[in-house]
């Protein structure tokens, strides 16, 4: 009887490996619905944030999830990437990423106190009038 030749065997071989290989990448990049962590999220949120969160597109899921940890309940709230407080925490995070930087910094949120807006409403109107006295003072003389 004759023997096997090892070369038919061995591409054969290749062959198969090659599209098992393709096979598997192919299914790896494909949107499966219905993955993400975050079903349903909300617009914003009030409190102090104790981490943050960005997961970025995936196979699994084809938006961008944001997570945000809140302080005081330890609780996770899934945020809408489109609302403006989503914008402005994965923007945040983007530049900290880039950085080098720690994320906590994104955590605090500047608020301004409602006497601190009003003074800036009264003193854009009276300068807008010509009424600022510093303004009035420094071109009479």
């Amino acid at each position: 009887m004759g023997k096997l030749d090892p070369r038919p065997v061995c591409t054969l071989a290749f062959l198969s490996l090659c599209f098992i290989l393709t096979t598997v990448r192919e299914s790896d990049g494909t949107f499966v619905p219905g993955r993400c962590l975050c079903p349903h999220s909300q617009p914003g949120l009030r409190g102090k944030l104790k981490a943050l969160t960005v997961y970025p597109k995936s196979p699994s899921c084809d938006r961008l999830t944001v997570i945000v940890t809140l302080q005081s309940t330890n609780e996770s709230v899934c945020l809408n990437p489109e609302a403006p407080m989503g914008k402005q925490l994965i923007h945040c995070w983007n530049r900290a990423q880039k950085l080098g930087r720690d994320v906590k910094l994104c955590l605090r949120r500047r608020r301004r106190r409602r006497r601190e807006r009003a003074r800036q409403r009264q003193r854009s109107r009276l300068s807008s009038r010509g009424l600022n006295k510093k303004a009035s003072s420094s071109t009479s003389q």
